[in-house]
């Protein structure tokens, strides 16, 4: 399989499988959700299974959608629950843990109780020991590829331990996206190694780790700066001998904070398009913001199809 370097790339990968796969959708009543949910459906590559009270559900569907409804009716399956959100969500769960469903997508209900589901020891879709992370993909104009990038919205600041799991869990997403030998950048505001920094022993740590061969077939460089990740010709101003370069595959930040304002700012100011979701479970979740837009709701199914 080739590499899949941008988004549109990815949607004609999914659509050539002639393949659906099935997605739970928890409280399907958030119109931007059942509209990314609804592109999937035409797209060819999702079987939905919307969870929530049926008959606000089948309103909204026809308000939103009318025709579309009756046309793509086979892939778009109500599951009563008269419960609230929660209940909802559980019931969603509960599918995704029965093998009922590949995926978990986050409907109208809050982040804390999506993740209260998946964590849940009798009904849950987690093993206990997994790490949890968030785990995203960004398709940036200006960069020859797709980047991949974690963790920008659950663990604040990673242990040594979190942090390996994270760099795994990033390796696996992208040869599942066709990179041979993924490139990865642990990302510092430089590329000298001061000790002082909280996190850099982590990094040594991890370099040491990559040395003698812990990530397998992989090229990795840290710590190291943003421009020499990804920018080559600024990066090679600075004249530092990295195998990274301006080629990174995947970057990993040293906390929550810098991770979450590269992931606003790429998508703000570079005109980014971006998919992510909840690596770490039995199965994908997609655990989108409210205001993140249909077109990243959209991608964000989209990657959990690469990787259910």
């Amino acid at each position: 399989m080739d590499a899949i370097k941008n988004f549109e790339e990815l949607k004609n990968h999914l659509k050539s499988s002639g393949k659906r796969k099935r997605l739970a959708l928890a409280n399907a009543l958030d119109s931007h959700s059942l509209e990314a949910v609804m592109m999937s459906v035409e797209e060819g590559f999702i079987d939905a299974y919307l969870v929530g009270k049926k008959e606000e559900v089948a309103r909204l569907l026809e308000q939103e959608f009318g025709e579309k409804v009756k046309k793509y009716g086979d892939y778009l399956h109500i599951v009563d629950c008269r419960g609230d959100a929660a209940e909802a969500t559980t019931q969603a769960t509960l599918m995704v843990r029965r093998g009922e469903c590949d995926m978990l997508m986050k409907g109208l209900v809050n982040t804390d109780v999506i993740l209260r589901a998946v964590l849940n020891k009798e009904n849950g879709i987690h093993t206990p020991g997994n790490v949890l992370a968030f785990n995203s993909c960004f398709d940036i104009p200006m960069y020859h590829k797709l980047v991949f990038m974690t963790d920008p919205a659950i663990i604040p600041e990673p242990t040594k331990e979190q942090r390996v799991a994270m760099i795994k869990y990033s390796i696996e997403t992208a040869r599942k996206f066709g990179v041979a030998k993924p490139k990865i950048a642990l990302i510092h505001a430089t590329e000298i190694a001061n000790p002082k920094i909280r996190f850099m022993e982590d990094y040594l740590d991890i370099m040491e780790m990559y040395r003698n061969g812990e990530f397998g077939d992989v090229v990795m460089d840290g710590p190291i700066d943003i421009f020499l990740a990804i920018d080559k010709e600024r990066g090679a101003i600075k004249r530092v001998d990295t195998p990274v370069l301006g080629d990174a595959d995947i970057l990993i930040f040293p906390d929550f904070q810098s991770a979450n304002v590269f992931y606003k700012t790429a998508q703000t100011f570079g005109n980014a398009s971006m998919a992510g979701l909840v690596y770490g479970a039995d199965s994908p979740v997609v655990i989108t913001s409210r205001s993140d837009s249909t077109d990243t709701k959209f991608y964000s199914i989209c990657m959990a199809c690469v990787l259910a």
